[in-house]
């Protein structure tokens, strides 16, 4: 295995003679047979440990164990830990986004003051095919399909070419010990989901799927580098002139570009998919049509699609009037619909959906003030707003940027968190009034 492992760490040029790495040990099978290999190769490592205290006591233990291993193998080591779901709550992300955010953070902190040049991580073949399922299952463009880099700017991943299965032969061979995180036994997280209950399913499709995942992946990547070779030569296409960035029509339609190169070319100003394929179908139109994204806004004239930076916010208290298209509230750009019929939605706090007899216009969004309350939806009393956002575990370096929504005196809507009781939508409902955010490109 070790001749298989610095052939493709050759092959992919990862490590050169003189590179400083930091190798991430978490104390599972992958990096604990990473760690042996670097060993044997006699690369020049340090290791680094997270804990971020999701499982108790099996954190710690985790932790105390890569100490030991480390400490016997005689490697410089470092280990934090972090306050994970803190973290998580305090930037409304999920507990997965926070300990990736915060051990990359901590990992270049540690190769900059310690004059490391790469960051050894132990993905092996088997991540990578999983990653490609969940990006199919999510939806993807040709990056996706092409999976996990062997480097990624300064993180490279020496096991790629591996099967889970030879890198636990290898540890068995090789009295290598590891532990096991109890957190991979549940479905909760979509990885472990596809893991157990989609990857299992493959043998009986493909005997030898591992290998024609890998060529698959091999392809992809060639595709990808033609792909991204088409794109630079049409980003000619853009024009910048006075902060404004011009596309010409005529030139959009001889260089016969689709979706997802328009997608590929606009991506920057947080235009999606979506928006792109309605762009192009809307060409041949009326000029005047307008395409808002949280940053920027598109339109389509004669000759040309402008693209231009949305104004800051426009200065609180403002004003909604019931035949606006859009609103613009704390740089987050807001769709705005009027619907006859039962609309379906998602039910999240990030939209409002109100029932527009009960509403008096204009309505107004406007800062939280002192003494404010409304009634959160599924609850019948009263709330204070100030009750309401410790409740939500809203930051105080948040509460600032909180802003409400109303209809005459009374609030309708927490901005991104909770709608009125009193104005919600019932059988009776016979309009549809809809505050929602105009999605980001993904």
């Amino acid at each position: 295995m070790l001749n298989q492992f610095l052939q493709f760490i050759k092959k992919h040029a990862l490590i050169t003679k003189n590179d400083k790495l930091l190798l991430a040990v978490s104390g599972g099978l992958d990096s604990m047979v990473l760690l042996h290999l670097c060993a044997q190769a006699n690369f020049n490592l340090k290791v680094a440990h997270c804990n971020f205290g999701l499982r108790g006591e099996e954190s710690d233990q985790d932790a105390q164990f890569v100490s030991a291993v480390t400490s016997k193998m005689e490697f410089d080591y470092f280990e934090r830990k972090f306050e994970t779901k803190e973290f998580a709550v305090a930037n409304g992300i999920s507990t997965q986004m926070a300990a990736r955010a915060l051990r990359y953070q901590w990992f270049d902190e540690i190769i900059k003051e310690h004059g490391l040049h790469k960051l050894v991580v132990g993905q092996h073949l088997d991540d990578n095919i999983e990653t490609v399922l969940l990006n199919l299952i999510r939806g993807t463009s040709i990056a996706g399909l092409r999976g996990i880099k062997p480097i990624s700017g300064h993180v490279i991943r020496p096991l790629l070419d591996f099967q889970r299965s030879e890198i636990e032969l290898f540890a068995l061979k090789n009295n290598i010990r590891w532990r096991e995180d109890s957190s991979n036994n549940s479905d909760d997280y979509k990885r472990n989901f596809v893991r157990h209950n989609l990857i299992p399913l493959l043998p009986k499709l493909n005997q030898g799927y591992h290998d024609t995942f890998k060529r698959t992946i091999e392809k992809n990547v060639e595709v990808e580098a033609v792909f991204n070779h088409r794109i630079d030569a049409l980003k000619s296409l853009l024009k910048k002139e006075k902060g404004v960035v011009s596309i010409d029509k005529e030139r959009l339609v001889n260089e016969k570009v689709g979706p997802l190169q328009l997608l590929e070319l606009i991506s920057d100003f947080g235009f999606n998919f979506d928006q792109s394929s309605e762009v192009l179908n809307a060409l041949e139109g009326l000029s005047g049509k307008q395409f808002l994204s949280t940053t920027h806004s598109m339109t389509i004239d004669r000759d040309y699609l402008f693209i231009q930076e949305i104004n800051e916010t426009a200065s609180l208290p403002l004003e909604i009037y019931q035949d606006d298209l859009a609103v613009s509230i704390d740089a987050v750009q807001y769709a705005i619909l009027l619907e006859n019929t039962p609309l379906s939605f998602e039910r999240n706090s990030l939209m409002a959906v109100l029932d527009f007899s009960k509403l008096s216009f204009p309505l107004k969004v406007r800062a939280i003030t002192e003494g404010d309350f409304f009634y959160p939806l599924g609850m019948k009393g009263r709330k204070k707003l100030s009750d309401f956002m410790i409740d939500q575990k809203i930051p105080l370096n948040l509460k600032s940027r909180i802003h409400v929504l109303t209809s005459g005196k009374d609030i309708v809507w927490v901005v991104g968190h909770r709608v009125d009781d009193r104005y919600k939508v019932s059988n009776e409902t016979k309009q549809f009034f809809q505050i929602k955010p105009i999605e980001p490109n993904v």
